[in-house]
């Protein structure tokens, strides 16, 4: 009998430690040989404005900003449509070094695969969409930074799949499966947005760009047909970004908890129920008093800050795992809502159930099915 004796870079899997290390140490490796691009011209400007910011500890990014009226040419023709790009979104190291491997990740992985006027006419065409689906609609006064064309491009990078390949390199790099830099975008990404002190804000920015970014790809037949076949399957990964959707919803715009419960609420709600007021939003921010959706109490430390930090990393990296083949992490996702629930009955302001708290009862419940319930719709 044959003894077939396999080689240590074959037992390399693509989420060990050894084949996360080693898959930056390749693209390390191979994008030092490819050349310099327009990314990397953008990474240095960006590590400029973010070194000045540090240095000069200006904050006030007022004079530099894209605003409304800049976006619709009010006062003319202005500066802060070139410099809104490299002013950071928030003033750090950290962000600066995310913000500058971003752009060179992009610029060695999607740029060298797609070619320099195609990859800047997708950066600068994604950030104006999102600048004007930011300003235009009122979801911020005050825009800075590529961070929304990061979202739309990382989009982009995902559906054209450029690929590093480990061949030629040395023994101690060697990989058995080709190292996709899209999911580093993703993560990189995430960190981003976890790393931001304005949280809200920065998911709103990201989540522009994912539209835009959205709508570039729906120019090709083949993604709605692919859409359509997953939404009618019924597939894990739908209802699991449904379920994401709402959880996002739930921390960042529905109230968490009832404040003060008036007097006679039963007779009252079943007034508002015959009428039809009770379908008003405006009627139950009148009538019950609520508190602030769970993400923005956490910022006004009503409940306690790890709370906070729960909120941000699940919404964080929620679509690098939609996007994997993996099922399990939906099961931490329901473990960490309930803590969520937890703290938010700790809370000193916490009186009676709201809206967000009965979303999240729910999510809690619904990702531990989430799995069953799609194998169940598979096999049926």
């Amino acid at each position: 009998m044959e003894v077939v004796h396999r080689s240590e870079e074959e037992d390399i899997a693509p989420l060990s430690v050894s084949g996360v290390w080693r898959s930056v140490a390749v693209q390390l490796e191979v994008y030092k040989e490819r050349p310099a691009n327009f990314a990397f011209v953008l990474a240095l400007l960006t590590w400029a404005a973010a070194a000045y910011r540090i240095a000069t500890g200006v904050y006030d990014d007022a004079g530099i900003c894209l605003d409304v009226r800049t976006l619709h040419f009010a006062g003319g023709p202005s500066m802060r449509w070139l410099l809104h790009v490299f002013w950071p979104f928030e003033a750090g190291i950290i962000r600066g070094f995310l913000t500058s491997t971003v752009l060179l990740v992009f610029g060695y992985a999607l740029e060298f695969e797609l070619g320099t006027a195609q990859f800047v006419a997708l950066l600068l065409g994604i950030q104006l969409g999102s600048a004007f689906l930011l300003l235009h609609f009122g979801f911020t006064t005050c825009l800075t930074s590529f961070e929304a064309a990061f979202a739309g491009l990382a989009v982009m990078t995902h559906k054209v799949n450029p690929k590093v390949h480990s061949d030629g390199l040395g023994k101690s790099l060697k990989l058995p499966f080709e190292v996709e830099p899209r999911w580093h975008l993703w993560v990189l990404l995430g960190f981003l947005l976890l790393q931001a002190t304005d949280f809200p804000k920065a998911f709103v920015q990201q989540g522009a760009g994912l539209v835009v970014g959205t709508l570039c790809l729906l120019r090709e037949p083949e993604v709605w047909s692919e859409a359509f076949a997953s939404i009618r399957s019924r597939s894990f990964s739908a209802g699991a970004a449904a379920h994401v959707a709402l959880f996002v919803f739930t921390i960042l715009f529905m109230p968490l908890t009832v404040v003060e419960a008036p007097p006679e609420l039963w007779a009252m709600l079943q007034a508002a129920m015959v009428d039809g007021r009770a379908l008003s939003p405006s009627w139950w921010a009148q009538s019950v008093p609520s508190s602030l959706p769970l993400v923005h109490m956490a910022m006004r430390q009503q409940i306690a800050s790890e709370a906070l930090y729960i909120s941000k990393v699940l919404p964080s990296f929620a679509l690098p795992l939609l996007l994997s083949s993996m099922q399990i992490w939906v099961k931490g996702y329901s473990i960490f809502i309930v803590i969520l629930l937890m703290y938010s009955m700790n809370s000193p302001v916490w009186r009676y159930p709201h809206w967000g708290f009965v979303s999240l009862a729910y999510l809690a419940v619904a990702f531990w099915k989430l799995p069953a319930a799609a194998e169940k719709s598979k096999r049926a």
